[in-house]
C-alpha cells in the first residue's frame, strides 16, 4: 500500500465517516458517501497534504479511490 493510499484510507476515514473496509480501488467516492462538495474538501486536503494543485475537473466524487489515488501519485511524482 503506497503513502498515498494509506493517507486517502485515513483521511476517508476520519474526516468523512467512511468505514475502512468499504474502501476498494474500484469504489467510487459517491458509493462511499462523499459527495461533489465533500469531494471538493477532499481535494483541498490532499492538495494541501502533497504540495500539488489538482484541477476541478480532474477529480470528481465519480472518481474510484484507484482514479484518486493515481491522480495524486503522477503529481506528487511517483
Amino acid at each position: 500500500m503506497s503513502d498515498v493510499s494509506r493517507y486517502l484510507s485515513v483521511v476517508l476515514s476520519e474526516n468523512f465517516e467512511v468505514v475502512a473496509e468499504d474502501i476498494a480501488p474500484e469504489t467510487t467516492l459517491d458509493d462511499l458517501g462523499v459527495d461533489s462538495v465533500a469531494t471538493i474538501e477532499l481535494v483541498d486536503i490532499l492538495q494541501e497534504k502533497f504540495g500539488i494543485k489538482i484541477a476541478d475537473e480532474e477529480l470528481t466524487n465519480k472518481n474510484t479511490v484507484e482514479q484518486v489515488i493515481d491522480t495524486v501519485t503522477a503529481k506528487v511524482g511517483g
